[in-house]
């Protein structure tokens, strides 16, 4: 398994800002990780987004640092064969067995001087990148992919800022970083259930309890099987699975607070109380996917309660559990969507 302790960042005038930000940011907010950034001579840079950036060292400093990754962001100067300069760093790094990381334009620059030719790897496209390096001779191990991770080179695209980042956690096993994992969740279309944004409306045939813990766990064998019955009886469609809506709920065994035990229905009916039905309103929220028993739920709340602080989001006091799938027999298949009401 490859060890990332160093991570150092190539900077110049026009380099692409936002290509190499999330792997710098995750890396510098949630592990231990060095970054480093530098540039040619070590004197500032101006980005392609205009940002004036001070680099901390200079390539002759960085020629002999003990270096594990080396990132190197596109840029139109890449593409016009600019900062070769770099390229005895690329060398000695491979030679080593380290690894190098290169988006968009910073796969030509590896393509124009036969990086590439014998590894998978991608870019922006075969065409392009043919064009971009006529001495490219690569075209067999071209993967039509956001990204490419080879044994010791990292290529991606211009337009996969997250591919680009997730291989870079993936070749150093940092996804097993539970909170980089999960703050990284957020980005990545292949996450395992953790999401940020905004819950549909939908229709929902409920009856609402004042209660508190102790009396909660009373309502699980019973409640439930009350809805269904009732929601049949109202001659309401089910649309959906069982759904427990909280209202002030702190983890304390004393407090009291609103229980809200229903059904999804495809339309409002008039009903009878104790029973309610309306259309709920799109929820914003945090929400993440429990799969296992309900008595570990608490795991799964905690890890969302830290991903919200790292994030700064604010809970409106509103949360829900929707049971996907539940088996009183055998608990370890449940699967549970968490859903935490932010402000």
């Amino acid at each position: 398994m490859k060890t990332l302790n160093n991570c150092y960042v190539f900077l110049f005038d026009g380099y692409s800002d936002w290509e190499p930000a999330l792997a710098m940011y995750g890396l510098g907010s949630f592990t231990a990780v060095n970054i480093v950034t530098f540039s040619l001579d070590g004197q500032p840079v101006r980005s392609g987004g205009k940002l004036l950036v001070q680099p901390q060292a200079s390539l002759a400093q960085v020629m002999t640092a003990d270096i594990d990754l080396l990132i190197l962001p596109g840029g139109a100067p890449m593409e016009a064969g600019a900062n070769t300069e770099v390229l005895p760093l690329v060398r000695l790094l491979l030679e080593k067995e380290k690894t190098v990381a290169a988006i968009c334009g910073a796969t030509a620059l590896l393509a124009q001087h036969g990086f590439l030719d014998n590894i998978p790897h991608t870019s922006n496209h075969p065409a392009v990148l043919k064009q971009l390096a006529p001495a490219y001779k690569g075209g067999d191990f071209y993967e039509n992919s956001p990204a490419v991770a080879a044994p010791h080179i990292i290529t991606a695209s211009g337009t996969a800022m997250v591919p680009f980042t997730k291989a870079i956690l993936n070749h150093f096993n940092l996804l097993q970083n539970e909170q980089l994992k999960f703050w990284f969740g957020f980005f990545d279309a292949g996450n395992d259930g953790t999401d940020l944004g905004e819950s549909a409306s939908f229709h929902f045939f409920y009856r609402r309890y004042q209660t508190n813990y102790a009396g909660m766990l009373e309502l699980v064998r019973t409640a439930i099987k009350e809805v269904y019955e009732q929601a049949i009886a109202a001659g309401l469609e089910i649309c959906g699975g069982a759904q427990w809506h909280y209202y002030g709920f702190d983890g304390q065994p004393d407090t009291v607070f609103t229980l809200d035990i229903g059904l999804p229905v495809t339309a409002v009916k008039a009903v009878t109380a104790p029973w309610q039905c309306e259309t709920l309103p799109p929820f914003k929220c945090v929400s993440m996917q429990h799969r296992g028993s309900w008595e570990l739920l608490a795991n799964t709340y905690g890890k969302l309660f830290t991903g919200m602080e790292m994030l700064g989001l604010q809970m409106n006091g509103y949360t829900r559990e929707q049971y996907l799938q539940y088996n009183f027999e055998h608990p370890e298949h449940n699967i549970t969507n968490v859903q935490i009401g932010i402000i």
